[in-house]
């Protein structure tokens, strides 16, 4: 009877923590994914840290970013927000204006790569293509104002710079 009796606790105390690892595990399996890092983008909870960490999931990830317009913006963005991984946000926010022309999120991608292109790389030309495109695309949008906008200005300060120039 006693062997029974420790036969039994046995079996219970090796039941109870391994449900208690599967349990972790799942945990650890879900917060170790794209889906989870765009659960806390949506809620608005996503920290630094974890967008940090995000990074190396949407590039891993390339099939379900690519499958969804909002999911190609937020992964695009944050990777486009610094170190080395930035090609992969601007090839994500170049395939969203391509292959979901139509939604909203297009004419924001647009106007994101093209300051991009202008604060990260000072690259005018490139950042006017982009404002172009979304004047040319989107003339109703309200950011086509916005590009107008800072066309005319990008225009204005290079107008200036040479006659500052010519001046001296």
């Amino acid at each position: 009877m006693r062997i029974a009796l420790l036969l039994l606790l046995g079996l219970i105390s090796c039941t109870a923590p391994e449900s208690d690892a599967q349990g972790q595990q799942v945990t650890v399996a879900v917060s170790d994914s794209a889906l989870y890092y765009f659960d806390r983008i949506d809620s608005g909870v996503a920290t630094s840290e974890e967008l940090e960490f995000a990074k190396k999931h949407f590039i891993a990830e390339d099939s379900l970013v690519l499958s969804d317009p909002k999911r190609l913006m937020q992964a695009g963005l944050v990777l486009m927000s610094g170190g080395e991984d930035y090609l992969y946000g601007i090839n994500y926010l170049i395939t969203l204006t391509k292959k979901y022309p139509e939604h909203a999120f297009a004419p924001e991608a647009l106007m994101q790569l093209a300051l991009f292109f202008e604060n990260r790389f000072n690259d005018k030309e490139r950042s006017r293509n982009y404002l172009r495109a979304l004047m040319d695309r989107y003339p109703k949008h309200e950011l086509a104002t916005q590009a107008e906008a800072l066309l005319l200005l990008s225009s204005d300060e290079e107008l200036n710079t040479i006659q500052n120039w010519l001046n001296k």
